[in-house]
């Protein structure tokens, strides 16, 4: 396939994620926490809650070094510095900017979200344990590749509006390396299967 992201080293991402399959599915996990990500560095920095702030951009430099996008990961680092350093009205001045050109790559990454597995397979409670099991053992283990996996498989299975809300929400919370309450939501599943 030929991917061509304005701002995106392609070749370094695919190496980075391990193989094309990974890195097109990683787009499209970027594409889909995206606004989240965005709306929680505003609201940390319209709070005024620095330390969060510095969190989310930690976050997303190593979300956009991971795809590729290397200067906009910089740019994200240097806001991460400037949130250790407190100095809050750099961080006021440069973050929209930044938060911009991320926004920009929107529109690229959308067609790689529309990809996502469609649910096909009938539901089937062992399976989904089973899958539930897996992902629990892979955070526990900080395997994001299995837990990716786990994940994506859950995905494929056609369940009621409640349940198939829950999975999307913990596919979220994996992609946003949440593992915490991606683990704590697996379980919660579990029990209500």
């Amino acid at each position: 396939m030929n991917i061509n992201i304005p701002g995106i080293d392609v070749e370094k991402a695919i190496k980075n994620a391990g193989s094309e399959e990974l890195f097109i599915e990683l787009l499209g996990d970027v594409y889909k926490l995206m606004d989240d990500k965005i709306a929680s560095v505003k609201s940390n920095l319209a709070s005024n809650n620095i330390s969060n702030y510095t969190v989310e951009v930690h976050s997303l430099k190593t979300t956009c070094r991971m795809i590729g996008a290397m200067e906009l990961g910089e740019d994200f680092f240097m806001l991460e510095k400037l949130g250790r350093d407190n100095d809050v009205e750099q961080i006021i001045a440069l973050t929209p900017g930044v938060l911009d050109t991320f926004k920009g790559l929107k529109p690229y990454l959308e067609p790689f979200a529309l990809n996502s597995l469609v649910p096909q397979k009938s539901f089937d409670k062992e399976a989904l344990s089973n899958n539930l099991n897996m992902l629990i053992t892979a955070v526990n283990d900080f395997d994001l590749g299995r837990a990716e996996d786990a994940a994506k498989q859950l995905l494929t299975y056609k369940c009621d509006e409640a349940l198939s809300t829950q999975i999307k929400d913990l596919d979220k919370l994996v992609s946003n390396l949440d593992y915490d309450k991606a683990k704590a939501l697996a379980i919660e599943i579990k029990c209500t299967l």
